[in-house]
Parts: C-alpha cells; structure tokens; sequence
C-alpha cells in the first residue's frame, strides 16, 4: 500500500492504527475530544451497569454502540480547523442525547425489567414516534418523554456498524416479504420479527412515510408491540395549499389520541416555548448554509447531515442543541472571517438523493481522495421554514409544514418537481461544478426520474457523477463499490489524479 492516509489503515477493516496526525493544535484537541466521549460512555455504562449489560446481551443490534468512539473517528477523518472542531462538538453532543435516551428507554424496558411496577410506571410516560416524524409535537406534553421508536435499535445502528442490519434484513426476507424492498423497512421488519424492540412506552404515533415499504413495516410493529396505534398520515402533494388544512386535521386528530392515552391535557404554551428554540435552530443552520456559499466552505463531512437528521428529528426544541449550534457557528465564523481553509479543494459538489447509512464518512473520503467538498448535501436541507407562534392556528400549520419536509420526506414526496428543481436551484446557489448523485438501488421512487436527473444535467453542462449505494446493505452495494463508482468518473469524464493515491483503492469490507 503506497504512503498516504491509508498506510494508516488495518487491512480489511480499514480501522485507524492510531490517531491521526493533523499538526499540534489539531492533534491535542481531537484528542481531548475523543477523552470527553470516552468519559461520557464511561459515566452512562457505570451509572446503571447490570441494566447496561441486560441490554447488550438481549439486543443483538447493542453491540453495534461499542464501535461508537472508532465510528467518530471515520466521520471526523482529514478534518482540520473549524471543521474539526464543529464536527466533534456536534458528535460530543450526539452522544450526550444518545446515552440518556438509552438509559431512559432501557430503565422502562419490560424486556430487561419484566414484572417490574418501577418500569411499567416509566413506560407509561413515553410516547413513542416513528422515527420520521418529528418528537417536537411531542414537546406538547412536557409531563411525557417522546421517543423515536425506530431510531436507537435500527437508524443509529445501521451508520455505525454497516452489518449491523444485515441479520435483520435477512430475517425479513425468510419470513417471505420481498427482497427488493429498501433496506430501511426491511431492517425495520427484521426487528419486529426477531422481537428486538424494547417493550417500551404508553402508545405509538406512526405515518405513511416515506413510502409503502414503511407502510408494510408500520403493520409488523404494531402486531408486535400491542400499542396502541395511530397513524399520523401526510400529504404526498404536500406544496399544495390546499392540501395543508387536512395536514393540520391530522396532528390534531393525533393530539386528541395522545391525551386520551396518556391522560395529560396538550400544553400550547410547551409547545410554543418549544417552537421558538427551534426557530432559533433553524437561523443557526441558515448560517451554516451561508458560510458554505463562501469560497471557503467550513462546514462539511459526514457529521454535517447527521446532526441535521438528530436535530430536526430529535433534538428539535432543545435548548441544549441551540447552544451547542451557536457555539459551533462562532467558530466557523472566525474561520471564515480569516479567510482560512486548511483542506485541498479541487472541486465543489451538490451531493444528492438518501445517502448510505453504511458509508457515512463517504463525503470525507470524497474530499480527501479527490478534493471533491460536498458544499451541499440534499439530507442537510429538508425542513427549511420558521414557525409561526403567534397563534394556535399559525404554530399547527407551521408543525404541518414541519413534518411535511422532514428527513427523506422533503424531496422525496411533493411531486417529482420538488427533487428535480431543487437540484438545479442548489447547484447555483453553491456555485457547484459538478454533482454526486447518490443511485440507492431500492428506492423505485427516485429510481424512476433518474433519466430527467441526466438530461437536466446534460442540459446545464454540469459532469454528474452517478454512484450505487442500497442504503443499509453492503451485501449488495460495497462501501469499495461505491468508491469505485467515483474512481472510474473522476479518472475518464473528469480527467483528474487523485490527492491521495492510497486512498484509491483499499479493502474496508469487514470493518464495522
């Protein structure tokens, strides 16, 4: 293997051999960062051991939560200066969430605690969500603690450890659902059937997104769980006016559920507190957007999208998130204002469509291979609009318009128009010179409008480089697959040598 930053890499897993060298400064504060997790991790496992070490053992997807300090490491690798700095603080914070969530699902769990009046007393103040619907109508009831169902056994899992949904996966297609459903679903399913979610919370809200491989999911939960269950259907026309009247029926229906299945009454003034924090959120990441469209863009990497799925899906409406975003942009401001970049950029990049869960850091090895820098990424800008608090009225139509542009929902529904004209729309405003337009091999919807994807760009002379992924199977689609997609493009259309030659080709297919 030629000296570059693989010659720091464990053949066939692609694992660091030690820390990486990015000069004094950088070095001394990634390190430090990297302590802070570990003391985080170390204080949530000894504040409840023998629950902890229930749960590794009666969830197989648990296992995928060791790997957690090497999975930072991938996301944050090349970065120096305030990309460094922005992307563990927003980790850091991650895992702060993460730990307490967990210790608050597994303290109510019937599965680690059957027969225990203490964990059936806790359960019953969790509602639980689907995991693409925003917990911030659940900040409504202040009393209750709303959970993304889906998200800690499955989502979270699935970008640490890319095999981690490999079983499940299979479990589903042996039950005899179809194979060539996407594998979020798919994964989801699994979990059902194998009876791996924790036997948690008082009722479940669920959805019809995003497509009828969740809807075919949503049917194996519920038969599993027992809950009781309420969709809270969505728009598919959802840029449509008329069509916003029936989104805010829905939420109230939902709310009139959730107060008879919890026996609190709805907190408007919570919910507009709340509201108002996410407005102040939603102006932090404006910021970020506009530094981005700067010839030097700070804010980039793999940590970029997933702090904007945690916060518009979890952490929205958290006072705690809000400090840590202005923390963050203070210092990316300083970096822009120095006019400082200390990264390689060859070219600037409009990254679109779902990116793959088992390769989150693909944009970093983007950039450090080939100086590609992903100024934009479709998943870091869904659910755009402020709330209005100064009504009742005005704050359900801005929730509607919330969850009608949340995370794989934004683009994906809407008419074909909302991802085809986006696309073009970011592409100036980023002043882009190309587009990585992600391939998910399972998603029909998108798979269908794949030919105006090529014409527009064809159209506009923009190169776009097409690159396969199945979003959380790496049995079909490699992460090595996947890079190569990008070598052959950037070797023949764009006539480019690689920054980082090792980079090019290596074996990460038992990595986690």
């Amino acid at each position: 293997m030629k000296q570059g930053a693989a010659s720091n890499m464990e053949s066939g897993t692609a694992i660091y051999r030690h820390r990486e060298w990015r000069g004094l400064r950088d070095t001394a504060y990634d390190f430090t960062k990297w302590a802070q997790l570990w003391v985080i991790l170390i204080r949530w496992a000894l504040a409840h051991p023998a629950q902890n070490v229930k749960a590794v053992l009666r969830y197989r997807w648990m296992f995928s939560y060791l790997c957690v300090p090497s999975f930072f490491d991938r996301l944050c690798a090349g970065h120096r200066g305030a990309g460094l700095r922005a992307a563990r603080l927003n980790l850091n914070h991650m895992v702060k969430d993460v730990t307490d969530t967990l210790t608050t699902i597994f303290s109510a769990d019937g599965h680690l605690h059957p027969g225990s009046r203490k964990a059936a007393e806790k359960s019953k103040r969790i509602i639980c969500f689907d995991e693409l619907l925003p917990t911030l109508l659940g900040k409504g009831f202040p009393n209750c603690e709303t959970l993304l169902f889906q998200m800690y056994p499955m989502f979270l899992p699935s970008l640490i450890n890319q095999h981690s949904g490999v079983h499940y996966i299979s479990q589903t297609e042996l039950y005899g659902l179809p194979a060539d459903v996407c594998p979020l679903p798919s994964f989801e399913a699994g979990l059902a059937i194998e009876d791996d979610y924790p036997k948690i919370g008082c009722c479940m809200v669920t959805s019809n997104m995003p497509c009828d491989g969740s809807i075919m999911t949503t049917m194996l939960q519920d038969r599993r769980t027992g809950l009781p269950t309420q969709p809270l259907n969505v728009p598919l026309r959802w840029k449509r006016e008329e069509v916003q009247d029936y989104a805010v029926a829905e939420i109230l229906s939902a709310i009139t559920f959730l107060e008879e299945q919890t026996g609190e009454t709805f907190d408007w003034d919570a919910l507009k507190a709340a509201c108002e924090v996410w407005n102040e959120q939603q102006r932090a990441k404006f910021e970020k957007w506009e530094f981005n469209r700067t010839d030097l863009p700070p804010h980039t990497g793999a940590s970029v999208w997933l702090y904007r799925v945690f916060e518009h899906q979890v952490a929205c409406g958290d006072p705690d998130a809000l400090k840590n975003d202005r923390k963050v942009n203070a210092i990316l401001q300083k970096q822009v204002a120095a006019r400082k970049c200390p990264k390689s950029i060859r070219h600037r990049a409009v990254v679109w469509s779902t990116p793959a869960n088992n390769y989150p850091n693909f944009n970093n090895w983007l950039l450090d291979c080939w100086g590609i820098e992903s100024v934009c990424e479709m998943f870091d800008i869904h659910g755009t609009g402020l709330i209005d608090t100064s009504s009742r009225e005005s704050m359900l139509y801005g929730l509607a318009d919330m969850i009608e542009t949340s995370t794989m929902r934004a683009h994906t529904k809407g008419g074909y128009e909302v991802m085809l004209f986006d696309l073009w729309e970011k592409v100036k405003e980023y002043r882009a010179d190309m587009i990585v337009m992600y391939d998910q091999i399972s998603c029909k919807g998108v798979g269908a409008i794949n030919g105006l994807f090529e014409e527009g760009a064809r159209q506009r002379g923009i190169p776009m480089c097409r690159v396969r992924q199945d979003l959380l199977d790496p049995t079909s689609i490699s992460r090595r697959d996947m890079r190569n997609d990008v070598n052959l493009f950037m070797q023949t259309v764009m006539n480019e040598t690689p920054l980082d030659p090792s980079l090019v080709e290596f074996d990460d297919n038992e990595s986690w």
